[in-house]
């Protein structure tokens, strides 16, 4: 080989290489995989829980907004399992603009019988209404 063809050789070498040190950093830069979004936009936190005192039962719910929401409206529903279907015992609702909606339901309750809380709120953002609902399962003792 002659000098050219060597000067050539090493050129086009380089060349390829600085393309390919240049190609890899944007391909690092693609996503891997899609980011995990938050679960709500306009709940901060919902909860639901039962609790038994001899023959009575309670259920309560609370919710919060996040600040990005004007208003939040909750139903808490119990139900109690007769058979192979859910009948409704009580429910109650509510709504808050500002600090913590708390809904309570009172009801009396039968040793062995399971029980279901369904706590359903609503947030509204921009107009928008974002919907979830969350329950408790718990057999009265």
């Amino acid at each position: 080989m002659n000098n050219k063809a060597i000067k050539a050789v090493i050129s086009l070498s380089l060349v390829l290489i600085l393309l390919f040190a240049l190609t890899v950093p944007a391909f690092a830069a693609q996503k891997e995989q899609p980011t995990a979004e938050p679960r709500w936009v306009g709940i901060l936190m919902m909860s639901v829980d039962m609790h038994f005192s001899g023959s009575t039962g309670t259920a309560s719910g609370t919710s919060r907004k996040k600040s990005t929401a004007s208003h939040i409206e909750g139903t808490l529903y119990v139900y109690k399992k007769v058979g192979s279907s859910w009948v409704e015992v009580g429910n109650t609702r509510g709504s808050k603009s500002v600090g913590t909606l708390a809904l309570v339901v009172d009801f009396a309750c039968e040793t062995g019988v399971q029980y279901k809380a369904v706590l359903t709120v609503c947030a509204f953002t921009n107009g928008i209404s974002e919907w979830e609902t969350v329950d408790c399962l718990k057999t009265c003792p």
